[in-house]
């Protein structure tokens, strides 16, 4: 009876681990190549110019492929860039640089209320901030700023006296269009 338990177990993880397919099904790299791959390359290209190739699974042996070209979403310091954002830092004396907020960008028309644009180091869009004088809060005024296509985590608001740019006291609304975790990637 042992013997007859032990032979079915050992049947059964027999069956588990060996291929129990036709053998033909077996053989079938032989007739048919396999479909060639696509390899990544071994640097990625710059953001703006990478694009890869999907190849949809199919089973039939026919040689029809549906082929799907997926890009990689657009700079978008450099979309910000063309239509009309400059570097704070090349209008006034500001670093280039700046930590909470990154590297910041505006279209010198809209100052002060901005939207200022902030970037990360890898040019990705991390804040929106506008820049509201306290006397037009004072003095009840409506605003208006442009509206933002980037979707928006949680939103932070800070008085700030005035630095180059905005010389008047003024509260910070910063739009976050990342986590509270990452917005550590402008810490620093």
């Amino acid at each position: 009876m042992r013997n007859a338990l032990v032979s079915a177990a050992l049947a059964a993880l027999l069956a588990l681990i060996a291929d129990v397919r036709h053998s033909a099904a077996q053989f079938a790299p032989f007739f048919f190549p396999p479909t060639p791959q696509t390899l990544a390359p071994a640097t990625a290209p710059p953001a703006d110019k990478t694009e890869r190739i999907r190849t949809a699974p199919h089973r039939s042996t026919k040689p029809h492929r549906k082929r799907e070209i997926v890009r990689s979403p657009p700079n978008q310091r450099k979309v910000a860039e063309k239509d009309g954002y400059k570097r704070v830092s090349d209008l006034v004396n500001f670093p280039k640089f700046f930590p909470g907020l990154g590297i910041i960008f505006v279209k010198p028309d809209t100052l002060p209320l901005g939207p200022f644009l902030c970037f990360d180091r890898r040019d990705r869009l991390v804040a929106t901030v506008y820049m509201v004088p306290n006397k037009d809060i004072d003095d009840h005024k409506s605003l208006e700023g442009a509206g933002s296509a980037a979707p928006i985590d949680h939103v932070s608001l800070y008085f700030n006296a005035g630095h180059p740019g905005v010389d008047v006291p003024h509260y910070h609304v910063v739009l976050w269009h990342v986590t509270k975790k990452q917005e550590a990637r402008v810490a620093k």
